[in-house]
């Protein structure tokens, strides 16, 4: 940045910058003011406007609240209005009831037909009756209204003492006694009204009570009303909040009632409604902001607020606002025009200023003009440089013996200015291999036999290394002098001489390896441009290729030409920089060699494909190792298959004997009746009452548990059979299966089943399903019987069959006590058991998880839960299974 060349400024720069800075100046001057006076003037008539707009809105919101206050004092009205004529409605029935008594029982009370006309009274009038003689506090009528005082007042609905309480207090008031009786929690409140009269010289007291009065539902509904009844043309609406039933009403001025739930979906923030309603649903507190909106009925949760819009606040005084503009751009008008007016002054006196100076720069730009045309002979002298400014530039003063260079040549050889200065200290840099033919070319130019200097050498750089480079220069000698100067250009072309020297290294390396470097046509036989004299491995030579008597298609073995044809097709086809192919080689002995090419698509001017350039790596070990890991991959398959067999016969052996136990389950209670029906034909048979129709009958008795015996073995023979294709079936049916075969073993060790399934079909393997179930069925058994040993408890097992995305989940759980952690690691794992060798051979759960998880398709897991273990297992709800190879043999 601070290397950076001055402008130089000539006279004609000058008048100008003399001309038009001090208008531009003035301009820029004149813009600011304008601006500043601008912002002034309309931040003071901005504050002058909101004065009066927020006077005129505190009027309209202090209106507004006391509309709210007086539509709330409406409402209070008209519920202590509606209260008092339940009052007077009280006090007529009963003092109706007194004349009544009065006429009909002058001696004595008839309380019989006393009770059936305050029924029918009660009905009538929709109010209660209480009636108890003073003395004797003995309730005549209406005890069930005297134990809900009881409770209003005391919280002791069942306790006689204060039943006798609360009838003092009622005659402790005296005659002519109206009550209100509040029930703060549910915010009920019913009104009493007691008289009393005498008979037989007794006194009685007789009181009505109201239906039990909402207050809470009587404001709600006061408030609705008086809602309804408003005007909906005014510039306003209230509404009405229940925080109870979270509701409002009228929120939208249409006199109906929306959820919140609803309201708030809409999510408007820039209405005021809205964050009112967002704030009290969640806070039940005053709110300081919200104070001039809303009214709070703190004891019923009920919130009536007031809508409106402040911009009808604002039409009130537009006018005002409307002379407030019009005297601020008045002003702003007059300051416009002083500021013109000086500005236009100033300019005037500027440009007399400018001509004045420029009629003075003039003569001397004259002088300037006649000394710079005597330059103009250099001009020619420093074209060659113009044009090679991207090469590093250097000037040879032969005369003073002076170099300089230009600062391109000194940045591509790392040297700074001043380092070097004359001729000699330039030549010293010259690599030592080169120094004598640039001698030479130079003493032609000194003696006159040349003018111009082209060639190639390696220059020294500033860091001791060497940079080729090609240097162009001509000698130019000035007229009527004997002053010569060498101008001089030089081009890196370092990076393109050590390529070639790369391609040459590459070349001599590869010359006695197996790795053959080749660039060929792209034609039907891959004629042979190139090829490194390592061909000669493959029995080849150089020159038969170089003499077109061999092509590189004519070595490739018959097989694989076409299959090399293919890949150079594709590979053009599909616009790849290059490809790679693996094939075969025929020597010149007959001898199959498997190498590897790469090669590089060439393209010519028009993007056609013209030639191959790659290499050839022999890779026949490779290969040979490759078919050797082959042959030992299936021995290993072949001997696992062995070692599978021999599980499957294990389990075969091992489910034999699960299944000889189920039969001799199934068999004991049959073959005991068959022995008993025996027995007793052998003791009755000469019995002369042992007619032939007894011996039928139990004969066939005997027939009936030999079938049963017999289906038994069928049912143990096809659940056994392994299943050799898919098919269809029903989960649920499979379990139920499942159960049967078992269910002999369960009951006898007193295991309870619990099996819930949905309807569920799968296509899959059902025997081997069945099989695996068993399998895990006998596992929780054993286990139950080991917890069995320390302490008894109530043995389950569960079976659930549900729906998990798109598998159907069985889930077995037990109570048979939990899995240690390194056996549960294990418990998958073949020939891996915790029972005694007698007991257990370790491959069940090993072919449990092969049967679902390879035949089968689907996931076995396996996990602690409390008191015992569960197995899920998840199967595909559609599966296309390959051919099974390792359990059906």
């Amino acid at each position: 940045m601070f290397n950076k060349k001055k402008k130089i400024y000539t006279l004609h720069d000058i008048e100008k910058l003399f001309t038009y800075i001090p208008a531009i100046f003035i301009l820029f001057l004149a813009f600011f003011f304008l601006v500043i006076s601008y912002f002034i003037l309309e931040s003071k008539q901005a504050r002058d406007i909101d004065l009066i707009q927020q006077k005129q809105i505190l009027n309209y919101e202090f209106d507004k609240k006391d509309t709210l206050y007086k539509f709330v004092d409406t409402v209070e009205t008209e519920v202590e209005e509606d209260l008092l004529s339940v009052k007077e409605h009280l006090s007529q029935v009963v003092y109706k009831t007194i004349g009544h008594i009065n006429t009909k029982y002058k001696k004595e009370l008839n309380l019989g037909l006393m009770k059936l006309y305050l029924d029918k009274t009660k009905n009538n009038e929709n109010i209660k009756f209480v009636l108890f003689e003073k003395d004797t506090l003995n309730i005549l009528y209406g005890n069930e209204s005297i134990l809900n005082l009881q409770k209003v007042m005391f919280n002791q609905p069942h306790s006689s003492k204060f039943k006798k309480l609360t009838l003092q207090y009622i005659s402790s008031q005296g005659k002519s006694n109206f009550e209100n009786w509040k029930y703060d929690l549910q915010k009920n409140l019913i009104l009493s009204f007691f008289d009393t009269f005498f008979i037989n010289g007794k006194e009685y007291y007789i009181g009505a009570f109201s239906s039990i009065n909402n207050i809470k539902q009587i404001t709600k509904q006061y408030t609705k009303n008086a809602i309804k009844e408003m005007n909906k043309d005014l510039n306003y609406h209230i509404w009405f909040y229940d925080s109870n039933t979270k509701t409002v009403f009228n929120f939208e001025n249409n006199g109906r009632r929306l959820a919140i739930k609803r309201m708030l979906q809409k999510n408007n923030p820039d209405n005021r409604k809205y964050s009112i309603l967002k704030y009290y649903k969640s806070q039940d507190d005053e709110n300081q902001e919200f104070s001039k909106y809303v009214y709070f009925y703190f004891k019923y949760s009920y919130y009536v607020s007031i809508s409106y819009d402040n911009s009808n606040a604002l039409d009130a005084n537009k006018e005002e606002v409307n002379n407030i503009k019009e005297d601020y751009n008045s002003l702003l008008f007059r300051i416009t025009f002083l500021i013109i007016l000086i500005t236009a002054i100033l300019i005037f006196f500027s440009f007399v200023f400018s001509t004045f100076i420029k009629n003075i720069f003039g003569k001397y730009n004259l002088d300037l003009s006649r000394k710079t045309t005597s330059l103009e002979h250099w001009k020619k002298r420093f074209e060659l440089a113009i044009i090679a400014s991207n090469d590093g530039l250097w000037d040879i003063d032969l005369k003073a013996d002076k170099i300089y260079f230009s600062a391109q040549w000194l940045n591509m050889f790392g040297y700074n200015k001043g380092e070097l200065s004359n001729f000699s200290d330039w030549f010293a840099l010259i690599h030592k291999e080169d120094k004598h033919q640039v001698e030479e070319k130079f003493d032609k130019i000194f003696c006159g036999m040349d003018d111009s200097f082209v060639g190639e050498y390696r220059l020294k750089t500033k860091n001791s290394g060497y940079k080729w480079v090609f240097a162009r220069g001509k000698l130019f000698t000035e007229e009527n002098s004997d002053s010569q100067r060498m101008l001089m250009m030089s081009m890196d072309i370092d990076k393109n001489k050590k390529m070639m020297k790369e391609l040459l290294d590459v070349e001599l390396l590869v010359e006695d390896g197996r790795i053959v470097i080749f660039k060929c046509n792209n034609d039907n036989n891959l004629s042979v441009n190139t090829i490194s004299n390592s061909i000669k491995t493959y029995g080849y030579s150089k020159r038969e290729f170089e003499l077109n008597n061999l092509n590189f298609m004519d070595i490739i073995y018959e097989e694989d030409k076409n299959l090399l044809k293919v890949a150079v097709k594709a590979a053009i086809l599909k616009e790849l920089k290059s490809f790679s192919q693996v094939f075969r080689i025929v020597n010149t002995g007959g001898e199959i060699r498997w190498v590897f090419l790469r090669a590089i698509l060439l393209k010519d001017d028009f993007a056609n494909v013209t030639q191959l350039y790659g290499y050839v790596h022999d890779i026949t070990k490779i290969k040979v190792s490759e078919e050797d890991l082959k042959v030992r991959v299936q021995n290993e398959v072949e001997e696992n298959i062995k070692k599978d067999r021999l599980l499957i016969q294990q389990s075969k052996l091992a489910s034999m004997g699960e299944m000889l136990g189920n039969i001799a389950h199934q068999w004991r209670q049959p073959l005991n009746t068959v022995n008993l029906i025996l027995h007793f034909l052998r003791d009755n048979y000469q019995n002369e009452s042992f007619t032939k129709e007894k011996l039928e009958k139990y004969i066939n008795k005997s027939k009936t548990q030999i079938d049963y015996m017999s289906q038994t073995i069928d049912d143990f023979r096809n659940f056994y059979k392994p299943s050799k294709t898919v098919n269809e079936f029903n989960i649920q049916n499979a379990i139920n299966d499942v159960l049967k075969i078992s269910k002999e073993q369960l009951e006898h060790d007193d295991i309870k089943v619990v099996f819930e399934s949905s309807d569920i079909n799968i296509t899959n393997y059902e025997n081997e399903l069945k099989q695996s179930l068993l399998n895990i069925i006998h596992n929780a058994r054993d286990a139950i019987h080991i917890k069995r040993d320390k302490s008894s408890f109530d043995a389950c097992i569960t079976i659930k069959v549900t729906l998990d995305d798109k598998f159907a989940k069985i889930t077995l759980s037990n109570n048979g006590g939990v899995m240690e952690e390194d056996i549960m690691q294990r418990v998958f794992e073949p020939y891996f058991t915790t029972k005694f060798e007698t007991q257990g051979t370790g491959i069940g759960l090993y072919m449990t998880k092969t049967i679902i998880e390879t035949n089968m398709k689907g996931i076995i897991k396996v996990e602690n839960i409390e008191d015992g273990v569960s197995f899920e297992i998840l199967l595909p709800l559609e599966t296309i299974l390959k051919p099974k190879k390792v359990i059906d043999e």
